[in-house]
């Protein structure tokens, strides 16, 4: 008998650990569960973790506060509940913005960090002139442009010409960028280089450019005082 109460006891120990072990293994899912609840709240609706401060740097044409008011960041709002994506996409709708980063610094600072365009274009208009990039984009209006920029004889209100005449600048290879001093589109077809030099490139066209400045850079070592690749396939130089 005395064997039997002893398997008994022992049965019954094991059975009580068993449920001990089983309330222990719950309590720790209940807290995991409750910590996990508790950080989600923490991040995504506490205001501990919300933004309080919005940096700018690399603005110089724009100033921090029209960089502040495209961003529109909610201040006060849980850091990742801002959409970063959203505040870049509303700066980079401020002409100046060549490429912007947003991005959260925690505890509660949201950063924004833009490149601007740079001048490579100044195209004549009314008292002044239009700044553009090598695109073609204009961001700026000056009195006067600084030295070293490509005059451009176009019509400033004329948006597809001067998208024309971005395309067929920014295909140019550096070399030759840097020779270019004026660049003449009366018209969308009848687009022309004039070098520092005073040789003459007829362009033609936007179409095809990339092919068109290959042709060019391989027709100008040759010499000559004017050269036409209007027609890629079939230049000509005199």
């Amino acid at each position: 008998m005395s064997e039997v109460r002893d398997a008994t006891a022992r049965i019954e120990v094991r059975r009580r650990g068993d449920r001990r072990r089983r309330w222990l293994r719950w309590l720790a899912v209940v807290l995991v569960l409750a910590a996990v609840v508790g950080a989600g709240w923490l991040v995504a609706f506490s205001p501990v973790l919300s933004a309080k401060a919005v940096t700018v740097s690399g603005a110089h044409l724009l100033t921090k506060d029209e960089v502040l008011a495209a961003a529109a960041v909610p201040v006060g709002t849980p850091m990742v509940r801002i959409d970063t994506s959203a505040v870049a996409d509303r700066v980079a709708g401020l002409p100046p913005v060549a490429e912007v980063n947003v991005t959260r610094s925690w505890p509660g600072t949201i950063r924004i960090v833009v490149a601007e365009r740079k001048a490579r274009l100044a195209i004549p208009a009314g008292g002044g002139y239009l700044l553009a990039d090598a695109t073609g984009v204009v961001f700026q209006a000056v009195k006067s442009p600084a030295s070293g920029l490509v005059v451009v004889d176009a019509d400033p209100s004329d948006q597809q010409v001067l998208v024309d005449v971005g395309t067929v600048f920014s295909a140019l290879s550096p070399q030759t960028q840097a020779l270019v001093s004026r660049l003449a589109a009366p018209s969308r077809d009848g687009i022309e280089l004039r070098l520092k030099d005073g040789r003459r490139v007829i362009w033609g066209s936007a179409e095809d450019s990339s092919l068109k400045s290959e042709v060019l850079d391989a027709l100008l070592p040759l010499g000559g005082t004017e050269f036409n690749v209007s027609a890629p396939a079939f230049p000509t130089r005199r």
